[in-house]
């Protein structure tokens, strides 16, 4: 693999891509600068990537019959001048679902690959749609991260002790069943 497979298929200029790169970082800043500022500037800067992050649980805990029972995007403050800006919330976590339900904002990242390895094979190579490839990925990938409620959804104990237990049989035949 060289550096140039890792940019979108077709040939853009080289300043295009730093355009894209500035766009990247400003918006990150902005996103870290909006934890400190009033619920206008959190819900203008923030809301679209929590919107992204609280579907994906949606959509697992859907697949996996988990039982969604709420979703709000509502923005609540917590206290300390924080907000919580989306939740999503089931009936029937089990020890089968509640880790791919806890981690299923990381399924963010392969989106965000697919969309930039083929967003010139669906739209016109412009300065525009490579800005606006750089703002979809940062979004994506920036929000892809499971929260601190999402890990401990994630990591109880019955469901470590499931998929633990997958794997070490997994590995046990993988090693010692007759090939």
């Amino acid at each position: 693999m060289t550096p140039a497979d890792l940019l979108p298929k077709g040939s853009l200029p080289a300043w295009w891509h730093g355009c894209g790169m500035l766009l990247a970082v400003a918006m990150l800043l902005a996103h870290r600068l909006a934890r400190g500022a009033g619920i206008a500037a959190v819900c203008l800067l923030r809301l679209p990537g929590v919107m992204l992050h609280e579907l994906a649980h949606l959509a697992v805990g859907t697949l996996l019959r988990a039982g969604p029972c709420g979703f709000s995007l509502v923005p609540r403050q917590r206290g300390n001048g924080r907000w919580a800006l989306g939740s999503v919330s089931f009936r029937r976590v089990t020890a089968v679902s509640a880790l791919p339900v806890g981690l299923a904002p990381l399924g963010l990242i392969p989106l965000a690959w697919l969309l930039w390895r083929h967003w010139f094979a669906w739209f016109p190579a412009t300065l525009a749609n490579t800005l606006i490839l750089y703002a979809v990925v940062c979004l994506l990938a920036g929000n892809a991260l499971p929260s601190r409620q999402d890990l401990r959804v994630a990591a109880n104990w019955r469901s470590l002790l499931l998929y633990a237990s997958v794997a070490a049989g997994w590995w046990y035949l993988g090693r010692y069943w007759p090939h």
